[in-house]
């Protein structure tokens, strides 16, 4: 259950960061930049999952992959521990999962009035500062949907440990949730515990809906 939670901290921390980041360097680039950027992410975020674990796989291969080749690192095995095998799986996730907030962080700041950035910058506001006083708040709505959608997403994740690692490297060091799920419920056949399992991510995950249900009412509300 920890090392579940830690990892769905890792993962969410990095996409929230990472995602608004890229959006609002679409803000500063030119019409042309961003098209592409945005054609880029669209097609990262079109990607199967499947498909995505298997190219991604590919590049990190240690005996042809084309990141040790790139970097010169031999036949370096990036999955050799359960720590690399998870970040490798985290690397995964937050690929697959920035388009979604670059998108969705980009069209909230659409709404941020212009006048009171060009205010602030007036007053000889930095831009970080900027972002905490003027940005932010108008943003805060938009994270908290995203956030609490991205910890459901990324807490009951099963395709891309299960693929990526591969089954014959799954063992109690590295188990996530739903990994841990289909291999006492389907592999070992043991129901009970199976099912027990279930239970609980149902339960932390409808507390999740619930959180993420209340900030969308609460929105809408504010409109």
């Amino acid at each position: 259950m920890l090392r579940t939670v830690v990892f769905t901290v890792a993962n969410v921390g990095l996409t929230m960061v990472l995602g608004t980041l890229i959006a609002l360097l679409l803000l500063r680039v030119s019409t042309f930049v961003r098209v592409l950027l945005t054609a880029g992410l669209v097609l990262v975020w079109s990607v199967p999952v499947v498909v995505a674990v298997q190219v991604w796989y590919w590049l990190t291969n240690f005996q042809n992959g084309v990141v040790n080749y790139s970097l010169g690192l031999g036949q370096h095995d990036w999955y050799a521990t359960t720590f690399s095998q998870l970040a490798m799986v985290t690397a995964l996730i937050v690929w697959g999962g920035i388009p979604f907030v670059v998108v969705t962080v980009y069209a909230g700041l659409a709404q941020v009035p212009r006048e009171l950035v060009e205010a602030a910058e007036v007053d000889g506001a930095s831009s970080p500062r900027v972002f905490l006083d003027v940005t932010l708040p108008v943003l805060r709505p938009v994270l908290l949907i995203l956030t609490s959608l991205s910890i459901i997403w990324d807490f009951g994740v099963f395709t891309q440990p299960f693929l990526l690692i591969g089954q014959s490297k799954l063992h109690s060091a590295n188990y996530l949730m739903g990994v841990y799920l289909y291999e006492q419920g389907y592999a070992k056949s043991d129901f009970g515990r199976g099912a027990a399992i279930s239970l609980l991510m149902l339960l932390m995950v409808a507390a999740l809906s619930v959180v993420y249900v209340r900030k969308m009412v609460r929105l809408g509300d504010e409109r």
